[in-house]
């Protein structure tokens, strides 16, 4: 890091080896953070660069008033950035220039907002919302809708019990079933998740404007007023807490304040701490709202203390570099991802604890994975946290600006409650005129509808391995009679997706993975996605195995059995234990095969 002149914070984070002689890696800082213009800033240059802008005024409150590391960090945006090394002699690689992955460029606009006229929003307003009022889960929020044969949610509700005896049956965690969605905008108040339960309880609120929620009864007697007194103060002293505890909060409105609604101002909210008695008081002890979901599931980049940056991960990225990045690869990656229940503290002397806001989280995370291909060098996010931009840029250049995959204006549909996430995995469309894009709106579509596992170069090609979240367990039988005829076996979450259409929207989208990228590289369906399906015929055939298609390629099918259902309920929740029985690829590619991994099972499927 010192070669390139970057901050100790910064850590390595993938890198790819090209040929003998080169060695591109990609490096981030926790340091980083990013700020939505809100139009009324005095700063003249905000308007130039577009909405999105790096915040060092921020930056440097994160890193505090000890550095000690010398030149230029008062002036460093900690922007991710891309190290290209080339070989030496003994073994060692000489830094030779750095790429800047800039941010991508968002109007600075009103926005045309939910407005039912032109059933159309700007990337402004979506990131607006998105930073005040969205929860944000490991994977991506439900699209509001659990189909069977595109049946609606109000009518899937009512298979609940069917769900569950086939999830008994197949020895999977019997979460509750998903019954209203996790990605939404609230009006008032916002989402939570009881910390030992795998659903967030909230306010009933989904697509089916019924308003069905888990256990809504539960929720208007007693789960909301718990949650109202389970709210911390956003701003208070200690002491203040200490007093609003006691008395529960009664009536006090402001304790649902979003913690990151300050993120859409210059500003970052402050948790005032004043001693160690007070800490816990400060955040939630029965629900995580959305500050802590994300700072549990290591999001939000690891605590920063006074010299916090000087970590065990940032040592050794700093002072052992890239002379034995392979062996430091493992242990750099497991410690970024290290969570801490509830909102990270210092220590009991700090003062004050800023959380980063969502877009700045969206920016770290879009920059975790790499791949190079002739010149071209592609950056994005991972299947933690899908990304909401991409960067293409040529080696050759110092900086490069983010892409976004979704197009200037996102098609909401006619509801104002269709917002940002649900966008982002697809929705019913309410045009019929066009079938073939009723369940898939393929050009509204944004890139996080695919979760990004894999990004590598096999030949010519650059491979992503992906797959759209939430859709399986779908039983394909034509048989009638069995048990499980015209169902889905585990809760599917993913809107559009039906029995009869499968993955066929989703392989011919083209504005999704098999688009073209700022026009230098057209990603075709060699490798396409996930499906895996029912092989029962029979209602008293349970033990069957399950059998999952891999599309490689139209004419060209490969088949493999697993030996139970993949259970996809947990793409709605916050982060139980239950998140790692979803789906998980990971690709291994050379010039033949690719070996997709799904828990213990591995399957080579021939390019052949």
């Amino acid at each position: 890091m010192r070669a390139a002149h970057l901050h100790p914070s910064y850590e390595l984070v993938d890198w790819k080896r090209v040929g003998q002689n080169k060695l591109v890696a990609l490096v981030r800082s926790a340091l980083v953070r990013v700020r939505l213009n809100d139009g009324t800033s005095s700063d003249s240059n905000t308007t130039t660069d577009g909405a999105l802008t790096f915040d060092t005024n921020e930056s440097q409150k994160a890193l505090g008033s000890t550095d000690t590391q010398g030149s230029g960090s008062n002036s460093q945006d900690f922007a991710s950035y891309i190290l290209i090394f080339k070989a030496a002699p003994r073994a060692t690689w000489v830094f030779e220039r750095k790429i800047k992955l800039a941010l991508p460029y968002v109007k600075n606009e009103s926005g045309a907002g939910d407005s039912t006229t032109t059933n159309s929003g700007s990337l402004y307003k979506t990131l607006q919302d998105l930073l005040v009022e969205q929860p944000v889960t490991p994977y991506t929020p439900n699209a509001g809708l659990a189909r069977v044969n595109g049946v609606a949610q109000d009518k899937v509700h009512g298979l609940e019990s069917g769900w569950d005896n086939q999830r008994s049956q197949k020895n999977l965690t019997n979460n509750p079933g998903p019954k209203a969605v996790t990605g939404f905008k609230l009006d008032k108040g916002r989402a939570y998740r009881k910390l030992n339960e795998a659903w967030p309880v909230y306010e009933p609120l989904d697509s089916t404007k019924e308003g069905k929620g888990k256990d809504e009864s539960s929720w208007k007697n007693s789960e909301k007023t718990t949650a109202e007194n389970d709210a911390p103060l956003v701003g208070s002293t200690g002491s203040q807490m200490a007093s609003s505890t006691s008395l529960g909060n009664v009536g006090d409105t402001t304790a649902l304040t979003p913690l990151l609604r300050g993120a859409t101002t210059t500003t970052t909210v402050q948790l005032k701490q004043t001693d160690s008695n007070s800490q816990d008081q400060q955040k939630f002890q029965k629900y995580l709202n959305t500050a802590q979901a994300l700072h549990q599931m290591g999001v939000i980049v690891p605590e920063l203390s006074q010299g916090g940056w000087q970590s065990q991960t940032a040592r050794h990225s700093s002072t052992r570099g890239l002379q034995s990045a392979g062996a430091n690869r493992g242990a750099s990656l497991a410690a970024r991802t290290t969570t801490t229940v509830g909102v990270g503290r210092r220590d009991s002397t700090s003062t004050t604890l800023e959380l980063p806001n969502v877009i700045t989280q969206l920016y770290h995370t879009s920059t975790s994975q790499l791949a190079y291909l002739n010149g071209q060098i592609v950056v994005m996010g991972s299947n933690a946290v899908p990304s909401l931009w991409y960067w293409v840029v040529d080696e050759r250049t110092t900086s490069g600006r983010a892409t976004w995959w979704a197009k200037t204006h996102l098609n909401f549909g006619t509801e104002v409650q269709k917002n940002f996430v649900e966008n982002q995995l697809g929705f019913k469309s309410e045009d019929n005129s066009n079938t073939s894009l009723t369940n898939f709106k393929s050009q509204g579509l944004t890139q996080p509808a695919y979760l990004i596992s894999g990004l590598d170069v096999v030949a010519d090609h650059l491979v992503f391995a992906a797959f759209k979240a939430g859709a399986v367990g779908y039983d394909m039988t034509t048989d009638s009679n069995a048990s499980t005829y015209n169902q889905a076996l585990t809760w599917s979450t993913t809107a559009g997706l039906d029995s009869d259409g499968g993955y066929n929207n989703l392989v011919t989208n083209t504005a999704g993975l098999n688009g073209p990228i700022n026009g230098l590289f057209t990603l075709l369906d060699t490798f396409a996605y996930v499906t895996p399906v029912s092989g029962m015929k029979g209602g008293s055939k349970n033990n069957e195995e399950v059998q999952t298609t891999y599309p490689v390629k139209s004419d060209q099918k490969a088949t493999a059995k697993i030996a139970s259902l993949i259970n996809a309920s947990p793409l709605n929740s916050y982060g139980d234990n239950g998140d790692k029985k979803a789906i998980h690829l990971r690709w291994k590619a050379d010039s033949s095969k690719i070996f997709l991994t799904i828990g213990k099972l591995t399957k080579a499927v021939s390019l052949m």
